[in-house]
């Protein structure tokens, strides 16, 4: 085998063994979703909803605060009443449903930030798809521009040597800068790539990211979830339905409210008084004594204050929550069978992806390479141009391009079902 065989060699070699030498021992995609989970703004702003929904359901659990009312009146210089009262409110029936809907806000809340971190996570996964396919464009794009390279070496110098024609040597010239011209276009989309990863990340602007998986080892993982989980089973944990099936429980939870704040309610009432009276004149006690006339009231007032539900009784407020429950039961169906069809889609297109990546894994990309082992050959022996070894070798890094986009829609593919799946970790 000649020089320029071997030459020519290394770019199938190194497009074979590509994976594993790309391989750095840095990060994981499972890695930047859950550091995405952590330092992504909105989501920790989302979570603030959930305080702001546990503050509510410790004030539904206060019961009213009692009035205090005083007085004082002057009825002249030598009269004077005091009146201190107060009114209890018991709040006989609205606490109870106040709770409920307080506390069916919450699990919504919870349940619709959790949502979003199952979108978060999916968005980080598929951005890190789209980096991983970049980079290997740009791999593959690297190793085949230095075997080039080196090609182009020795067909100059074997024209200095006068075995092969000047236009050889030309024709691999060219190949080369189209090489490089391609490398520049991939290199921008692999920069592009990791700025958008970082910033969905939230990491910062000049934050190394380094990959340590590869498509062809993630595109053949089978996530815990799915081998466990039913489809029935994946649908019900999806956070998106649960928050679904909670917002029809908030919404029964507010029917009864309304129905709740249309009945009686008492309050309890107390008055205290203290009158006091006086007169200039005088008159006698019991023992013929003069003494001032006056003299000190104490009275004490006992009642309630019934509410009675004669002409509101909250309909318009409860007509209105029975229709938001109607809508919330509509919504839940609506998103049940989005979900269904989601699942279903995501699982056919899963099983085609891995059909086609084994298909490029087990004869297309070996037949490629077979195919320029025997261009190589014939050229060396002087039975075809190096313009046919070069349109072969072009053709087998398109076949390495299209198995990087097999893989590609093969990992997103996988991402989307775990989607579907309701997966966050």
């Amino acid at each position: 085998m000649t020089r320029l065989t071997c030459v020519a060699m290394g770019v199938i070699a190194s497009a074979l063994v590509l994976a594993p030498c790309a391989a750095a021992q840095d990060t994981t995609i499972e890695q930047l979703v859950t550091t995405a989970l952590e330092r992504a703004p909105d989501i920790r702003a989302a979570r603030t909803a959930i305080a702001a929904a546990g503050g509510q359901l410790t004030q539904a659990g206060l019961k009213p605060n009692p009035v205090l009312t005083t007085s004082q009146k002057q009825i002249t210089d030598g009269q004077h009443e005091t009146m201190v009262g107060i009114e209890w409110p018991l709040d006989l029936f609205r606490r109870p449903s106040r709770v409920e809907t307080a506390r069916q806000e919450l699990e919504a809340t919870n349940l619709s930030v959790q949502d979003r971190e199952r979108m978060l996570a999916s968005a980080v996964r598929e951005q890190a798809g789209r980096l991983l396919a970049s980079r290997r464009n740009v791999e593959v794009m690297n190793e085949a521009l230095t075997a080039a390279g080196r090609m182009r070496e020795l067909l100059d110098q074997r024209v200095t040597e006068g075995e092969v024609p000047r236009l050889d040597a030309n024709i691999a010239a060219v190949e080369v800068g189209r090489m490089q011209a391609d490398l520049i276009l991939a290199g921008a989309d692999a920069d592009q790539a990791t700025i958008e990863l970082r910033a969905l990340v939230g990491l910062p602007p000049d934050a190394p990211l380094v990959m340590r998986d590869s498509l062809e080892s993630l595109v053949r993982v089978t996530s815990p979830a799915e081998a466990a989980q039913t489809p029935d089973a994946a649908l019900a944990a999806r956070a998106d339905i649960r928050e679904a099936t909670a917002r029809v429980a908030l919404a029964g939870a507010r029917v009864d409210e309304a129905r709740r704040e249309g009945r009686f309610d008492m309050t309890l009432a107390g008055t205290y008084g203290l009158s006091r009276f006086s007169f200039a004149q005088r008159g006698l006690d019991d023992s013929g004594r003069p003494v001032p006339i006056q003299g000190l009231f104490h009275s004490v007032t006992m009642g309630a204050v019934l509410t009675l539900p004669v002409r509101n009784k909250n309909q318009g407020a409860l007509a209105a929550a029975q229709a938001e429950r109607s809508g919330q039961e509509e919504l839940l169906a609506a998103r049940q069978l989005a979900a269904r069809a989601e699942l279903d889609a995501s699982m056919a297109q899963d099983r085609e992806a891995q059909r086609a990546v084994d298909l490029f894994a087990s004869s297309i990309r070996d037949q490629a390479r077979q195919n320029v082992d025997v261009l190589l050959e014939s050229y060396d022996l002087g039975r075809s141009s190096l313009s046919d070894v070069l349109a072969e070798q072009r053709r087998y890094l398109e076949v390495e391009a299209a198995y990087t986009t097999v893989l590609s829609h093969a990992y997103q593919a996988r991402v989307t079902l775990r989607r579907a799946r309701g997966e966050i970790r």
